[in-house]
């Protein structure tokens, strides 16, 4: 086994963990969320916050690192288109946890979880999350089929699902009213 492999199967490993995890994560917050029980949703909210923290984070930054380290083994050319979205999202990723996901999850115990205010911050954190998860896979695609600035249609293409998704993710179901739960 070379350097090169173990590299690209510790790169993949990480990226089916932080990736599948955080669709899963997701999956289920749309569940949950659905599901409108506002003591759920705190308690979901509270231990994705804290998966996150745990195996997400690690797991990202073990995937930046061996892809760092699959760039230096290989030789690769750093200013590849591929290889410059990927860093550009993962900084943009890691910029917004920061800045926006870490301050307003602190937030929310603050203002109660299961209070309307907690409720509505825990919404728009999700969708929040599920716009990075969108640029994140379109991480994958970029670094599986290699795009160049000769794609361009590729590169249309896949520019348009972002943003349509991320309009989708970002405003359906902005601010309305946490659903009555279901009794039965």
């Amino acid at each position: 086994m070379t350097w090169y492999e173990f590299l690209l199967f510790v790169h993949v490993a990480g990226a089916v963990v932080w990736l599948g995890g955080s669709f899963f994560t997701q999956a289920y917050a749309m569940v949950v969320l659905r599901g409108g029980d506002p003591r759920e949703m705190a308690t979901f909210a509270g231990r994705a916050s804290r998966l996150s923290e745990r195996l997400f984070v690690p797991a990202s930054l073990l995937v930046l690192l061996a892809g760092i380290g699959m760039m230096i083994d290989a030789g690769w050319d750093w200013g590849q288109l591929w290889v410059v979205f990927a860093l550009v999202v993962f900084a943009a990723s890691f910029v917004v946890g920061l800045f926006y996901i870490s301050p307003t999850g602190k937030r929310i115990p603050e203002v109660g979880p299961e209070t309307p205010e907690g409720q509505a911050l825990i919404r728009r954190i999700f969708r929040v999350l599920r716009v990075d998860l969108l640029f994140l896979y379109a991480i994958v695609f970029a670094m599986t089929v290699k795009t160049t600035s000769d794609d361009g249609w590729t590169i249309a293409i896949g520019a348009a699902i972002l943003v349509a998704g991320s309009l989708l993710f970002l405003w359906a179901g902005r601010d309305r009213a946490a659903p009555a739960p279901t009794t039965t």
